[in-house]
């Protein structure tokens, strides 16, 4: 097939980071073609000189044949490089159409501005995307989903050749990512080349023709999709050393416990507004109760309604044996209670403060004096003790925590929770947008608090994390628990069967 890009020995040096060493692969026309690695591959640094954003510090890029160089986004866009960032860029006080065209807006006599015609147009390139809603609608009103499809509709509505999609899925249900994935086919009938980046290695599998892997910033080969399985690709973005590391806790033994260990009990739990439905379990010291279900289970909404964020319609929870309200978050906390939150940049992370700020903020009891007044010295104690443990990787406690990556984050929202010292701790899609290394290194600290004796209960929509680290995995569906598997019964087979047409049990 011919070519539509090239990168030729694209190097990218920052002050202190080679981000990208002589870089060379192709993306053949209107293939799917992903490209993996983990946080720091350079994934990004490469899209962003194909997008416009970075110039290359050295090696060439070809467009069509011919050596361009790209100065901004409007120059990429001309070219028909089209580039839909996991941060979206979009106005969201702003109309569908104001955005789709904002910049290129379409004049008519006396450059009078033509809504007419840019509605109609925009319209089109809606319906063609199956969002069918006004192109007059103000963006704030869609989902994150419909906002995505806006950008694309952005990229789309120039005639573009090429569309770069940057972790698309990472915020979406799958009837929403099952929507993406079809209009990814249907442009792919229109002869538009994809480029997809994911940590999602099945979504690779299934979606792509070709996938190009980075490590550290070097190429480490393109392969047609019937070639690799998702261990391969796991070797090759993590390397061997990782590789046998995550193959171990895969294939390691479930941990066995007796009733005797059970401290954490619900029972026909129900929340006010019906998205939990008469839910009982239990949890048993030390161990890791995994939770999954499809999107709309429920599952979310139980840990919000044991955190106290969603109001209690009936039912109970006992820690110790001793029934607890927990009406309120401040209230779990103080019951012993910590919760690492679906999205932790909206609901998890204060992004002006710094590490040590970050981590110290549930933790009243050790860092106040005075009532008022907060203890510095025993703020950098606690700190620094927590980012030696949970390995937090920074150059110390004063960096502000957006310039971490997301699996670093994540361990600052845990070692804040640690600092409270919780008796349950609740985890909700604990490595959503982090890598294959940083996966492993954070499902190491969670073992690592395992061992203590923390009891921990985990929701992932990823499956594979819930069959490698969950000792027990109960199946939502609905509201409700469908099923308790053990053993050799948490497989993925029995887990998507029940989580699909499972009936309530109890």
């Amino acid at each position: 097939m011919e070519a539509i890009i090239k990168f030729e020995n694209i190097s990218k040096i920052f002050p202190g980071v080679r981000a990208l060493s002589e870089v060379s692969f192709n993306i053949e026309r209107g293939e799917i073609h992903a490209i993996v690695g983990e946080n720091g591959a350079g994934k990004s640094t490469l899209i962003n000189v194909l997008g416009g954003l970075y110039t290359p510090t050295d090696g060439k890029l070809i467009f069509e044949g011919k050596e361009i160089t790209v100065f901004n986004e409007q120059a990429a866009l001309q070219l028909g490089i089209g580039v839909v960032y996991q941060e979206m860029k979009l106005c969201p006080n702003l109309s569908i159409v104001e955005n789709v065209f904002l910049g290129r807006e379409i004049r008519g006599k006396h450059r009078k501005l033509d809504w007419s015609t840019m509605r109609e147009a925009c319209q089109q390139v809606l319906d063609s995307l199956g969002l069918y809603v006004p192109a007059d609608t103000e963006v704030k009103r869609l989902s994150i989903a419909e906002q995505q499809i806006v950008e694309i509709a952005k990229s789309i509505s120039r005639d573009i050749k090429v569309l770069v999609l940057d972790e698309p899925t990472s915020a979406l249900t799958m009837t929403e990512s099952l929507k993406l994935f079809e209009n990814i086919a249907s442009l792919q009938k229109r002869g538009v080349t994809i480029i997809y980046i994911s940590h999602r290695l099945e979504e690779i599998i299934e979606l792509s023709d070709r996938v190009s892997v980075l490590r550290d910033g070097t190429y480490k080969g393109t392969f047609n999709i019937g070639d690799v399985d998702i261990d391969k690709l796991v070797k090759l973005i993590a390397g061997e050393k990782l590789y046998n590391e995550l193959e171990h806790k895969n294939t390691a033994d479930k941990k066995q416990f007796s009733d005797e260990d059970i401290y954490f009990e619900v029972e026909r739990l129900s929340s006010e507004d019906g998205t939990v439905k008469d839910v009982s379990f239990n949890l048993k010291r030390g161990e890791i109760l995994g939770f999954y279900g499809v999107q709309g289970a429920g599952r979310t909404e139980l840990l919000e309604t044991i955190f106290g964020l969603r109001k209690r319609k009936s039912g109970s929870i006992r820690l110790n044996g001793k029934e607890l309200d927990n009406k309120s978050p401040i209230q779990a906390i103080n019951n012993g209670f910590a919760m690492v939150p679906e999205d932790r940049r909206i609901a998890g992370l204060f992004p002006q403060m710094n590490i040590m700020e970050n981590i110290n903020t549930s933790n009243a009891k050790d860092v106040v004096k005075l009532g008022a007044l907060m203890d510095k010295r025993a703020m950098k104690t606690i700190s620094e003790d927590l980012r030696k443990k949970i390995g937090i990787k920074t150059r110390d406690i004063y960096q502000n925590i957006m310039q971490l990556s997301g699996g670093n984050q994540q361990k600052v929202i845990i070692g804040r929770w640690l600092a409270s010292g919780p008796k349950v701790f609740l985890v909700d899609e604990l490595t959503r947008g982090v890598d294959v290394g940083a996966k492993s290194e954070i499902f190491s600290v969670l073992r690592m608090l395992q061992e203590e004796g923390l009891g921990i209960i985990l929701v992932s929509s990823e499956i594979q994390e819930v069959i490698a680290e969950a000792d027990r995995v109960l199946v939502m569906k609905d509201g409700r628990i469908v099923k308790e598997l053990t053993g050799e019964h948490i497989n993925k087979d029995e887990i998507v069967s029940n989580a699909l047409i499972g009936k309530h049990v109890g």
